[in-house]
Formats: structure tokens, C-alpha cells, sequence
């Protein structure tokens, strides 16, 4: 758990460490002279000498250093490995003083008795640091399991014991071997200062390796060392292999009638090394899996990083620091396992490149790596190097932001021209840092804050608050709505069991199942099309949905939640499920404001939307879907079937807009959604269990099915589309990729609509060759959004009732809305503001917040390439300078709401963590008083300062009237690829700019418009 003041380092302690680093740091020196000096000093007949014993005594020498600084990193938890280190100094002074005494110490005692008071001198103050600093519990130690002991622990202990007793065995005969009067290799004895130095080496391997063998599982990071200490002198051979060894000496060693000369004996040497470094790894790695089979997405190194980046990431503890956290690191840390492993992402080794890098960004910094440094210094690093040097970044880091940039620039120029925009929306090194440690923080929040002991408080505050809906006291029954038999889906077992890889009668394919390929399909359906839809999420029928977060963002969510911008700070949430986002989103929906059908229309030479038979459409789809005004039904009165937070912000709307009539008119209402009777469970975003949300899983496509027939409309789930193959203007192939695992093609399709998604469609587009002239992948936009909350200092329970509510929309402020939002514990951990405690301070307070999200329709400047690292779609974004600045306005609106309706502090999800509370109680005059609100102009100047995500993406395969020139476009007004007879497109991606309102119902409505003309 995290780290208790009382449990920090003592003053002995952190003697003892900077000794120990002295001692590394000073070794390191040495290490390095004796590679150059021998070759600056030729006349030197110090260096005279086999070079095996010359580089074994600068791996020693290596090796002590490597033994001293990675004790340093925690001297409490490591104190064994402290101890070994001065076990190692006495072993070098006794070896130097056998030599010294021996026939070969003759002509060098100066030099032997110099090394003899260095390592006695040495090992006597480290002795007397470690008598000082009494062993004390550490404050936090890895997780050891309690299993039995495994067959590869004990091949480890005898591997791991006969090799420390063959070292002693050879360290006794090199330093014995110097005592023989007549023994026929004395040549090899001619300088005894090296032969001491590499019985230092051998002997502290043998003391490593004995260390490991009697307590093989709490010293498994022991073995790393006895690996280093070999992998120091194969270093070490090759660089004097480079540079030759003549300058040693001519040695040659006669074995019966066999003579080897220096190279012989090195290569040798060399080629032992790497057999011994190659079964020490997979020994280590063994053990590793055995004892942590646990794990099923992470290797035990992942897992070890995770498990201390959550010890340090969650940290919370009152004032006598007794510690409130509920769950331990290690369970944290498989909940995160059990999640990345039950979903199938081609973006999931991210995750693994986050923590490696993690682990090993110490480095940069001379310091240990992260696993061996001690919970305060865990604490300190992250704190500076990934926040305080983030916010204020010091002259080091520009130059590290140019070499970044410049390395992305080459790489980006490799694949084609860029743009100065497109160089400016890539990372730089600090974005390197946020975007790995907003990884780890994803990981780490997945596991705590997903696992249910951390949800109720207790009489001390400690715990988050959270009731789930199973658990709420309830006047009314709940019952599932099924109006619809349920759906029949072709899985990839189906596919298999059927042998099926060819088919040959498809009419249309429609790619997509969600709230544009599902309406589109009903509509084809009643015209007598016969449908194929192709869906790359899983299926799942609503009565195995369940309130457990991880389980359902895992199932439902493309990628699991992990898309992301190419800089890796603008998070895109889609869903990926048959019946797409409509599973997972909130069901809100708005008319599409009709100056936003006229701008598309305007940007073209003729419109390309008949406004009239557009709005048609809308009314249809409206009654399809029984759109309406949240209302009660089940469950009363209305405000708990609610936000239960909106009854704070309905005074506060009221009482806002009363002391600011300059803004003028405005709209606050309760939402309306295609859900009927809702329950108010709060699960919109995880999948509605109940049949409350009508969604394309629950309505359109069991309905359709059940209408049309099974063997009229097929679907088939788990079967990503990677190819649509063309010929003579014609989509005549599309190549399916099933479970990921086998090949499904589909020959000679009558009709193709693409309707996956802004990013999904447009990349299967871009990598199928599709349209290479045209505009594809070009122009996205977004509702780009970020929270603001407000904390009221009593219980709240907003997330009890309908997650979002309420909107507010001001006349004349058409560049965003607001919308009252609260989710379940998980994914409002990913949103809350705070780091380290502060974090863990405002989710102690989760059930006395009230959040609102602010969504603002951004410029159409983002675009879809070929991602670096993956063979997939990365989204290249930068809002724009007008983008921030209406979010900023709308911040400020919007936190005086919070104020009105009784907020005690009001923050938002910036870098600079700043929280704002109203003087005197007077809200009012806090909005207009200096370091008010308004200091968020301060706190955001780019959107490196602001949490940004959506959950809209739009355009990329944008409607017009002409493929070129300007206003250039990829489908035309009938929907249909420039170039190709039988291809459409029909999603948000054919938007050529952003509706600002959630755009379901507009995306709907161009499904039910567009199947008229679909041929």
C-alpha cells in the first residue's frame, strides 16, 4: 500500500544508500578507466597481464557497483543485497591480501596493499551504515505467493547452488594457484592484482547466486544481477575484442596436444558468457511464470511494474497516516490483468510499452529502475518527472522535444510529404512522459476503482460512496424488457464448424451494425434486399450484461476503451459490439440543427441534402425509435429516476441566469432519448441490462430479424472487414478477418455499405486502396468534451438515476452545449481531476460530486493516418485556438452554474490541478474577483493542459457535390464512392463538419434518408 510518513527512510538509512551509490558511482569510474588506460598507457607493465583475468576484474568491478547502487534504491526492502555488497568488499580484500602474501604479490605490494585498505576501508563503513541503520519492516514489499514450491524454483535452487559452490570451487583454485612452486601455467599468475580482481567477480557471483538458491522466491530479483554480472563481462570482451588484446600480452594454454592462443581463450570465454546469460534468462523467466501464473495478458515483469506504479498512484491516508486503501496493489494489478486479457486489441501492447518504459525511465536520470527504488523515491520521481517537469518543462526537455520531433519527422517523411501541422500534432518527449503515465494511471484506476471493496464508505470516510443499482433500495421491481425474440448470430465457432470460407450469395454487405448499418439494413430489408452484416465486435445478449465495469468496457468498447490520438492525449471512445455505440451510449438525442444541414449544404455548388425529405426521415426515425422526453413510468417521482445531481443543478441554472441576463435566452431541459420507462440504474454506458435503452441490440435488429427472416438477414459477429478488393470501378472481394484468426471472403457482392464508424470507415477505405484521389480520412471533427465538477460537501448519489439528464443550450452560444453527466466508479476515475492524493482525495468524495460535460463542435481539422507502431488507424488531432477558446467560455458559464447550485469547490480535468471555491459564499462576485473562473484562461493555453476526449467522431468520408477542387468530397449526394457503382458509405464519417449535439439521431436519420437511394 502506499507509504506511511512514520515508515519513511531514516536518517541511517539514507547514510547508507548515498554510501552505497558513492561506492557504485566510484566503481563505475574505475570501470571505465580500466578500459581506456590500458591503451593510452602502452608502456605500462601494470597491464601485462591474461586478459580473461583483466576483464573478469572490470566485470568485478562492475559487478560490486551494479550490487551497491540497485541496494541503494531501497536499502530497507534490499537490505540482503546491501549485505552482499559488503560480503563482496571483504571478499576483495581478503582475496587482494592472499595474493599479496603469495610468491606472485612479489614486485607488486604497493599496489596489493593499496587494494587491500580500499576494500577493507569500504566494507568496514558499510558494515557499520547497515549495524546503524537497524532492519526495519519495509514500508511496502512486492507480493510473495504463498504456493508450494514449483519444479522450476527448485531446478532454479540446484542450477542457482551449484553454481555459487563451482565459483567458490574456482575462486579457491585462482587464488590457490598462485602458491604452487611449480605450477606450469605461472605466466598466468605474472599479475596478481588482476587475479585477485577476478576472484572478486567469481566469488561475488557465487555469493549472489547461493543467496537466490536458499530463498529462491522472496530473492528472485537477485537473479538479475548474477545475468548482469555476466552480460558485464561479455561487454567488457568485446570491447578489448575491438581494440585487441595485444596489449595484454601473448598467452597460450597447451591441453594435452592442443595449444589455443588469447583469441581462442576469450571467444571462448565470450560464448560462455552468452550460453550462461541464455539459461540464466530462461531459468529466471520460468520461475517467474510459475510463480506468477496469475497473469494472462502481462509476463510477471509487467505485473511487478503495474503492482509498484499502483502502490504509488493510489495513495490516500488521514492525518494519523493510517492508510484508506482498500485494496492491495497485487489484486489491483490482476483486476488489470483479467481485464486486458479479455479482449482482443492490436493497441494492447501499448499497455506493455507504457510500463516497460516505466520501468526503465529512471534511467535517464542515473536512477534506479522503477521496481528497486523505495516508495518514497517511487513517489518523489513520478511526482516531479512526470507531472512538475510536464507543467514546467526545464531546458533539457526542449532540446529532448527537438530530437523527439525530429525522429518522428524522419520516420513520418519515410511514408510521404507532411505538413508543419502535421509535425506539430505528433508527440514530442513530453508527451512521451503524459502519454505513458496516463497509460499506467488508466491501468492502475481499472484495477482499484473497478473492484467493489473500494466502494463503500465506511463511518471514517473511507471508501468512494458507490451503491450499484443490485444493491439500492427500490419501490418497484425490475423486470427485463424482450419485446423481440432474441437475435441470431453466425459466431466465429459457427464459421468453423460449417467450413465455411467462401460466400457466394451475398446481395448487400453492410459493414456495421450499429445506429447507421442497423437502420440502414431495416430499410433495405422492407425494399426486399436481402442483408449480410459484418461486425467486428463480439456479441453479447443482454441478459449476460452485469454491473461489473471491467467485464463490460472489455466486451463493448473498440479497443476496450484504450483509442487514442496519435500525441496520445485525446481519448475516443466507440463501441465495438453488434449494435455498435448504440450499446453503449446514452441514448440522448437531438434534432439536427438545421444550420448545420444548411452549412453542409453550402459547401457545395448544389445541395447535396433534401432538407424536406431529410426531416422526413427524422420524424420517421423518431417514431421508429419512441424518442422522446425522459419520463416516469416504473420508477417515480422523476427526480430519482434522474441524475440525482440535477436537482442541485436545475436551482443552479435558475439562479445563474437570473444574475447574468447578458447572456440572454436559453434552453434547460430533460433530455430526450430513444429509452422507454427507464429505470434510472445509471449502467447507459456499460450496456442496459434491463431493455430499458432502445438500442440497435435491443429494437432494430431482433425486430428486423424477426420480420425478415434469419436467412434474409444474416449476421455475423467477431468478423473485422481488412479488405475490400476492387475491380472495374466494382467492389468484387472483401476479405474478413474472423475472430482474428482465419480468413472468410466474400466474392462478388451486388451492393457494399460501409458504415463502421468515422475512424473504421475511413480506414478501411484508406487501406484498401479506395479512393486514392479522393479526400478520404480527411476533415474529422468532433463534440469534443471535457468535465467540469463541482463538490458539495454532502452525499449526492449522482450516480444514482439516468446518467446524463439535462442539457443546457444558451441562444447565440451555438459552438457548444452542456450536458449533465455522471458514470459509475471506473470511468469516473479516468476522468477525475487530481493526482496522487489529490486523485485519491476527490474519489473519497465521488459521492458528493456532480459533474457536467461541456461539448463543443470542433473545426474539421483532424485526419486519419496509418498508425506508426500498429497496422491500424491513428486519429492526427490538434484543436484549434477557436476550439479551446469556446470550451474555456463554456467552462466558465458553466462553473458558475456549479457555484449557484452550492458547490463548495468547482475543478476541471487541467494539468495544473487547481480547485476554485467562491469567497464569502458570494459565487457572484468570485466570477468577477481576480483568481477566479477565469484563471482557467491561465491553467489552459494548449490542449497539452486539458483532459479532451469524445465519444463523436465525425467526417473523414465527408457528402458533396464534386470528388475535387474545393469542398472536395468522398461519397456524393446518393451516398456512393466517387469512382464506384456498388460502394457506399453511410455513418457520421460522411459529415462534413460536427453537429455540436449528440449526433445518434443525425446519424439515424441519414440511414433512413440515404436507403432510398442505395441500389
Amino acid at each position: 500500500m502506499a507509504v506511511q510518513p512514520s515508515l519513511n527512510a531514516s536518517k541511517h538509512e539514507n547514510r547508507l544508500a548515498f554510501f552505497l551509490s558513492l561506492i557504485a558511482g566510484m566503481r563505475m569510474f574505475v570501470a571505465l578507466a580500466l578500459i581506456i588506460a590500458p591503451y593510452i598507457l602502452r608502456d605500462l607493465p601494470f597491464f601485462t597481464a591474461p586478459p580473461f583475468f583483466f576483464t573478469n576484474t572490470v566485470a568485478g568491478v562492475v559487478l560490486v557497483a551494479l550490487t551497491a547502487w540497485f541496494a541503494s534504491g531501497d536499502v530497507r526492502r534490499f537490505r540482503n543485497l546491501a549485505v552482499i555488497t559488503d560480503m563482496a568488499l571483504w571478499l576483495g580484500a581478503a582475496s587482494y591480501l592472499t595474493m599479496l602474501i603469495s610468491p606472485a604479490g612479489a614486485g607488486w605490494q604497493i599496489e596489493l596493499l593499496l587494494m587491500v585498505g580500499t576494500y577493507s576501508t569500504l566494507a568496514l563503513i558499510v558494515a557499520y551504515l547497515l549495524w546503524k541503520a537497524a532492519p526495519e519492516s519495509p514500508s511496502w514489499s512486492d507480493w510473495v505467493s504463498e504456493k508450494a514450491t514449483t519444479t522450476w524454483e527448485r531446478i532454479g535452487q540446484v542450477v542457482y547452488g551449484a553454481f555459487g559452490i563451482i565459483s567458490f570451487i574456482a575462486v579457491a583454485g585462482s587464488l590457490i594457484g598462485a602458491f604452487i612452486p611449480s605450477n606450469p601455467l605461472a605466466d598466468l599468475w605474472a599479475q596478481p592484482v588482476f587475479v585477485a580482481g577476478s576472484a572478486l567477480k567469481i566469488g561475488t557471483l557465487g555469493i549472489l547466486s547461493l543467496a537466490v538458491a536458499l530463498k529462491i522466491r522472496q530473492r528472485l530479483k537477485l537473479m538479475t544481477l548474477v545475468i548482469l554480472g555476466h552480460a558485464g563481462s561479455w561487454v567488457v570482451i568485446t570491447i578489448l575484442a575491438i581494440f585487441g588484446y595485444w596489449r595484454f600480452g601473448d598467452y597460450t594454454l597447451t591441453i594435452g596436444s592442443m595449444t589455443v592462443g588469447v583469441s581462442e581463450i576469450m571467444f571462448g570465454a565470450w560464448l560462455l558468457d552468452v550460453v550462461i546469460i541464455a539459461v540464466f534468462g530462461f531459468i529466471q523467466n520460468r520461475i517467474n511464470a510459475s510463480v506468477v501464473d496469475h497473469v494472462n495478458f502481462f509476463a510477471p515483469f509487467h505485473f511487478r511494474v503495474l503492482e509498484a506504479l499502483i502502490e504509488t498512484l493510489i495513495e490516500g491516508s488521514n492525518e494519523e497516516g493510517k492508510s484508506f486503501e482498500r485494496v492491495e496493489p497485487y489484486q489491483c494489478a490482476l483486476n488489470t490483468d483479467v481485464y486486458l486479457s479479455s479482449f482482443h486489441s492490436n493497441r494492447l501492447f501499448l499497455a506493455k510499452l507504457a510500463l516497460m518504459g516505466t520501468e526503465y525511465m529512471p534511467l535517464m536520470w542515473f536512477k534506479q529502475p522503477m521496481t528497486w527504488l523505495r516508495p518514497e523515491a517511487r513517489h518523489d520521481f513520478i511526482n516531479r518527472r512526470f507531472k512538475q517537469e510536464i507543467l514546467e518543462p526545464p531546458a533539457r526537455y526542449r532540446f529532448l522535444d527537438r530530437i523527439f520531433r525530429g525522429g518522428n519527422a524522419l520516420v513520418l517523411r519515410a511514408r510521404g510529404p507532411i505538413t508543419p501541422a502535421t509535425l506539430d500534432a505528433t508527440m514530442n518527449f513530453s508527451d512521451l512522459l503524459e502519454g505513458i503515465m496516463r497509460f499506467d494511471m488508466q491501468m492502475t484506476y481499472l484495477g482499484y476503482y473497478g473492484d467493489d471493496r473500494t466502494w463503500e464508505k465506511d463511518e471514517e470516510g473511507n471508501g468512494i460512496g458507490y451503491v450499484p443499482f443490485s444493491k439500492r433500495p427500490k419501490s418497484f421491481k425490475v423486470v427485463p424488457r424482450r419485446p423481440h425474440p432474441p437475435l441470431e448470430v453466425t459466431l466465429p465457432e459457427d464459421i468453423a464448424r460449417q467450413g465455411v470460407d467462401v460466400i457466394h450469395d451475398a446481395d448487400v454487405v453492410i459493414i456495421g451494425s450499429g445506429a447507421a448499418g442497423a437502420m440502414m439494413a431495416e430499410r433495405l430489408l422492407e425494399r426486399g434486399r436481402s442483408v449480410l452484416m459484418l461486425e467486428r465486435g463480439i456479441y453479447s445478449h443482454p441478459d449476460t450484461f452485469n454491473e461489473n465495469e471491467i467485464d463490460m468496457v472489455s466486451r463493448l468498447y473498440s479497443d476496450g476503451a484504450l483509442q487514442i490520438s496519435q500525441s496520445l492525449r485525446f481519448t475516443i471512445l466507440q463501441g465495438s459490439a453488434v449494435g455498435g455505440t448504440t450499446v453503449v451510449n446514452n441514448a440522448v438525442c437531438f434534432d439536427t440543427p438545421e444550420h448545420v444541414v444548411d452549412t453542409w449544404n453550402a459547401r457545395n455548388d448544389k445541395p447535396v441534402i433534401d432538407k424536406e425529405k431529410y426531416y422526413e426521415s427524422q420524424k420517421a426515425v423518431r417514431e421508429r425509435m419512441s424518442i422522446g422526453r425522459i419520463k416516469t413510468g416504473t420508477r417515480t417521482p422523476i427526480d430519482d429516476l434522474l441524475n440525482h445531481g440535477d436537482t442541485k443543478i436545475n436551482a443552479g441554472v435558475q439562479r445563474y441566469f437570473e444574475n447574468h441576463p447578458e447572456l440572454g435566452e436559453y434552453k434547460y431541459d430533460i433530455v430526450e432519448a430513444n429509452i422507454t420507462d427507464c429505470l434510472g440504474c445509471g449502467y447507459c454506458n456499460i450496456g442496459c441490462k434491463y431493455g430499458r435503452k432502445i438500442s440497435m441490440l435491443d429494437e432494430v435488429l431482433p425486430k428486423a430479424q424477426a420480420d425478415y427472416g434469419a436467412d434474409r438477414f444474416r449476421i455475423l459477429s467477431e468478423a473485422e472487414v481488412i479488405h475490400l478488393g476492387t475491380s472495374n470501378g466494382k467492389v468484387n472481394e472483401i476479405v474478413v478477418n474472423i475472430r482474428g484468426k482465419r480468413k472468410l471472403v466474400i466474392k462478388d457482392p451486388k451492393t457494399v455499405v460501409v458504415s463502421a464508424g468515422a475512424v473504421a470507415s475511413s480506414w478501411l477505405l484508406m487501406r484498401s486502396g479506395i479512393g486514392k484521389n479522393l479526400p478520404v480520412g480527411k476533415g474529422l471533427c468532433f463534440n469534443m468534451g471535457s468535465p467540469l465538477y463541482g463538490w458539495f460537501g454532502e452525499p449526492i448519489n449522482a450516480y444514482e438515476g439516468l446518467q446524463i439528464a439535462h442539457y443546457l443550450d444558451i441562444k447565440g452560444k451555438d459552438g457548444f452545449v452542456y450536458e449533465t453527466w455522471f458514470n459509475p466508479p471506473l470511468a469516473q476515475a479516468l476522468t477525475m481531476p487530481g493526482w496522487l492524493d489529490t486523485h485519491f482525495k476527490n474519489m473519497q468524495r465521488y459521492n458528493e460530486m456532480v459533474a457536467v460535460g461541456v461539448l463543443v463542435g470542433t473545426e474539421s481539422n483532424a485526419y486519419i493516418d496509418r498508425a506508426l507502431l500498429i497496422n491500424g488507424p491513428d486519429v492526427v488531432y490538434k484543436p484549434s485556438k477557436r476550439d479551446l477558446d469556446r470550451l474555456l467560455e463554456a467552462f466558465q458559464i458553466l462553473g458558475g452554474v456549479l457555484f449557484e447550485a452550492g458547490a463548495k469547490e468547482v475543478f476541471a480535468a487541467t494539468r495544473k490541478y487547481h480547485s476554485y471555491t467562491p469567497v464569502n459564499g458570494n459565487a457572484y462576485a468570485q466570477m468577477a474577483a481576480p483568481n477566479d473562473l477565469a484563471h482557467l484562461a491561465d491553467l489552459v493555453h494548449s490542449d497539452d493542459d486539458l483532459l479532451l476526449g469524445t465519444g463523436h467522431p465525425q467526417g473523414g468520408n465527408a457528402i458533396g457535390s464534386r470528388p475535387d477542387g474545393t469542398g472536395a468530397s468522398v461519397v456524393d449526394e446518393h451516398f456512393k464512392v466517387y469512382g464506384y457503382d456498388n460502394l457506399y458509405v453511410c455513418d457520421a464519417s460522411v459529415h462534413p463538419t460536427a453537429t455540436t449535439v449528440n449526433p445518434q439521431l443525425t446519424v439515424m436519420t441519414l440511414a433512413h434518408y440515404a436507403a432510398q437511394f442505395i441500389e
